[in-house]
């Protein structure tokens, strides 16, 4: 398993080479591993031609270089590895190079290697470090624009650690009376409390107690007359702002949640009203739901009713039967 991933490691450091700029030489390379029976088999990278270094000592996203020092003909090298630490020591000529590795991994075990490599001839090699920026750019941007529509949306879920700077922002709105209900605004109402998907998962990011935050909120809702706030997410809270719903002529709440409320708004603005014309206008559309909705009560009773002279029939005809074999007991004896 070490040398599988010691294999890894190597690799990406001899090949990401060709991540470097210029056209130059063609170099075959070789390597032979402590404790493997057989020799890798032979690679062929492309390095600049104005390189002063053998191939083997180029960063790569496995490996980041610590130090590096060339004496005469002498490379020596090392580099911090996402699996261990690795030291290179190479010999090398304008045409071939050769030396050693070793790898010591995080348990400290150590994988050491032998290297050798030879230059063919020329290739043709382009740069792409600049298409590599470009590319790197490009999903910056992205990233940038994904968590930029996620703060703008309140949607907590997709915020955190890949959106450093925009999560303390949607933090400090998610606060509000205001972003908490852009929050939870597209949200099903019977999914809000669910505590992996409902809003505890948008305050989580946040590492805010939901419950906490709820009723602090609710607490300012009712305090600032937040109608809207209350309605949707405080149901204890609902009773306390009949009364200013009531005065402010906030109907729809009224209706909803208040029926003591609307029973004296129905009685003050729409009994007696013949017609539409004689109801105020701003109570038109509130004097209508009651009447459908009086309607509806009055079609239950309705149905009700005439439910029950079925059952009377029922319950008589059942009387009739049991007196008639009380009737018949007595006059047999039995």
């Amino acid at each position: 398993m070490r040398a599988t991933i010691a294999v890894a490691v190597v690799a990406s450091s001899l090949f990401s080479v060709s991540a470097l700029a210029a056209p130059g030489y063609f170099w075959e390379f070789g390597m032979e591993m402590e404790g493997m029976p057989f020799a890798m088999p032979k690679q062929k990278v492309c390095t600049p031609k104005d390189s002063k270094e053998p191939p083997v000592s180029r960063e790569g996203d496995d490996c980041k270089t610590l130090e590096k020092k060339m004496t005469g003909n002498r490379f020596y090298w090392k580099a911090q590895c996402k699996d261990g630490l690795m030291v290179g020591d190479i010999t090398s000529t304008p045409s071939s190079y050769h030396g050693s590795m070793k790898m010591t991994d995080k348990s400290g075990d150590t994988m050491s290697m032998k290297i050798s490599g030879k230059r063919l001839g020329e290739c043709d090699y382009k740069d792409p470090s600049g298409e590599i920026r470009a590319l790197q750019k490009q999903s910056e941007d992205m990233m940038a624009g994904h968590c930029q529509n996620a703060l703008a949306e309140m949607q907590g879920q997709m915020l955190g650690s890949q959106c450093p700077k925009e999560t303390p922002i949607y933090c400090k709105r998610l606060a509000t009376p205001e972003g908490y209900d852009k929050a939870t605004r597209n949200m099903p109402a019977e999914m809000i409390d669910d505590p992996v998907l409902g809003a505890a998962s948008l305050t989580k990011v946040c590492k805010l107690d939901n419950a906490k935050l709820v009723s602090k909120l609710c607490a300012s809702g009712v305090s600032s007359g937040n109608f809207d706030f209350v309605s949707r997410l405080c149901p204890a809270e609902r009773p306390k702002l009949c009364a200013k719903a009531a005065s402010a002529s906030k109907l729809g709440y009224v209706s909803n949640h208040c029926p003591a409320e609307k029973a004296a708004l129905t009685k003050e603005h729409c009994e007696g009203r013949k017609s539409t014309s004689d109801i105020e206008p701003r109570y038109a559309v509130f004097c209508s739901d009651v009447a459908i909705s009086d309607e509806m009560a009055q079609e239950g009773q309705r149905d009700e009713a005439r439910a029950a002279p079925t059952e009377s029939v029922e319950a008589k005809t059942e009387e009739k039967i049991q007196q008639g074999i009380k009737s018949l007991r007595g006059l047999f004896g039995f």
